[in-house]
């Protein structure tokens, strides 16, 4: 081979010496990079180890485990009293590939035309809304609690203590979560909501939202119809969606979904997606002659009814409502919790509460989706709840929230009067304001984001058009000073 005779020259090549990178795995990279962009020919002979030291000021032992992950790899071969040489069996499509891309960034060289690569018609309603990555409580995004109220030094002694006995807590756990988790919260949902189970009909999820993609792909196929509310909770028309089902939009008023006109609309509906306790985001609770019909028409029908109980434990005046669930003598109604709302949302831990005989079927379905939640924190949240932490937390945080409420409201009537209209709600970490007639909400809301005040509007929140716009504006994660600045900011720019 006539290119034996003499070597290539590789004093080009750059050594970063304060890279973390070691220096082997560096020369190591811009060979192989030289020998894939066809700089360095197939056939080629490499310097000797001796002069590639001298050339580049680095050490024998650095060149010689640079050329064996080479040689292992198949760039390079060793021929005995001859040197080491390129090979020359480097697959002829890489080379092609690479010679084309020749001195280009590798990062450039290694993109991949995503644009070109079509989603399936599931994959563009499971990509569709916007993303909000942050979710640190600001004026006034909703749904987000006070995170600095939690006590933190109870919940890093619980986990800690959990972590220091890891192979119990290591491996999968059936898809129904950790049995003591799921007896902490049969017996606190039994006491705070009227719910009637047992642990065996407890199941944990990944939040409630996991929980809404979950009973909607158990017991709705395709085109199927959903009552859902309007307006309504954006994240269960984004399951429901996603899942291809026929979403019914259902209105609301003051006492909750109006359940004859979901009859009319829909009597044969498979599920009902309602927010008995606290109507997300109106505010309504549904009065008893509602839920006793809603009960009825899910027997006569054979649907199911999802009650999403998600803030319920928010409550500022008397005792929270008893649950939906806790009527049903028909097995009609599958109940779903949340912790993002009492203790921190990147918890991501809910549950779903079953009908008798259910149970193993939601097990093998969270199985079979995801192998189930990370052991640990639910034996934390386990041992939280059974020492009496949540509840006391709870207590505080009503507390906070009722006094924050009452800040808002009367800020809001102080700067804002003449534009939002805002009342006191009994629960929850929200309220609505209202804006006059004909006043599009979706550039009132837009005006506010350029200050940094973030406030949904209303008709987002709907499958149909609205006769009045709003705002659905949260106070909870936010502090009364906080309130107050962003409000008056919020009445200059209607002001003007």
């Amino acid at each position: 081979m006539s290119r034996s005779a003499s070597f290539v020259s590789l004093a080009g090549i750059k050594i970063n010496r304060v890279q973390s990178q070691p220096i082997h795995r560096q020369l190591y990279a811009e060979i192989r990079e030289m020998i894939l962009s066809g700089q360095i020919p197939a056939g080629s002979r490499l310097p000797p180890t001796r002069i590639l030291c001298d050339e580049l000021s680095i050490s024998r032992s650095t060149v010689v485990e640079a050329v064996a992950q080479l040689t292992a790899e198949g760039y390079v071969v060793g021929q005995t009293g001859r040197g080491t040489f390129v090979s020359e069996t480097l697959p002829e499509q890489v080379l092609h590939s690479a010679r084309q891309t020749a001195g280009k960034n590798v990062e450039k060289r290694a993109e991949t035309p995503a644009a070109k690569i079509p989603l399936s018609e599931r994959g563009k309603l499971l990509t569709a809304g916007t993303v909000h990555p942050d979710a640190t409580p600001r004026p006034f995004l909703p749904g987000l609690p006070d995170t600095t109220q939690f006590p933190y030094k109870h919940w890093w002694r619980l986990m800690s203590r959990n972590w220091k006995n890891p192979p119990t807590a290591l491996g999968y756990d059936g898809g129904a979560g950790y049995l003591p988790l799921r007896e902490a919260i049969a017996d606190h949902v039994r006491l705070s909501r009227r719910v009637i189970c047992s642990p065996e009909q407890v199941i944990i999820t990944a939040g409630a939202q996991q929980a809404l993609f979950m009973c909607a792909q158990l017991f709705a196929n395709q085109g199927d119809q959903i009552w859902v509310e309007n307006p309504g909770y954006g994240g269960a028309h984004a399951a429901f969606s996603t899942t291809q089902l026929d979403m019914v939009p259902i209105p609301v008023d003051s006492n909750g979904i109006d359940v004859e006109a979901g009859i009319r609309l829909a009597p044969q509906a498979k599920l009902a997606y309602v927010t008995p306790s606290h109507q997300y985001p109106g505010g309504g609770t549904l009065d008893l002659s509602r839920r006793l019909r809603l009960l009825e028409w899910a027997k006569e029908a054979n649907s199911l009814i999802l009650e999403d109980d998600y803030d319920s434990e928010h409550r500022y005046t008397g005792h929270p409502l008893e649950s939906l669930q806790g009527l049903d003598k028909d097995g009609r109604v599958i109940y779903i919790g949340t912790f993002s709302k009492t203790i921190f949302p990147s918890l991501r831990l809910g549950y779903v509460i079953v009908p008798k005989g259910l149970g193993q079927t939601f097990a093998k379905a969270r199985y079979n989706l995801d192998r189930g939640s990370e052991r640990v924190t639910q034996m934390a949240l386990s041992d939280f709840m059974q020492e009496g932490h949540f509840t006391r937390h709870i207590r505080r945080m009503r507390l906070l929230y009722a006094k924050r409420q009452q800040v808002f409201v009367d800020a809001i009537q102080r700067y804002c009067g003449n534009w939002l209209e805002v009342a006191p709600a009994p629960a929850g970490l929200h309220l609505v304001g209202w804006l006059p007639p004909g006043v599009d909400d979706v550039a009132v809301a837009a005006k506010f984001a350029e200050k940094e005040i973030f406030t949904p509007p209303l008709s987002t929140y709907s499958l149909t058009s609205l006769e009045r716009g709003g705002l659905v504006m949260g106070y909870a994660g936010v502090s009364e000073e906080e309130i107050v600045s962003a409000v008056e900011k919020m009445g200059n720019i209607m002001n003007r």
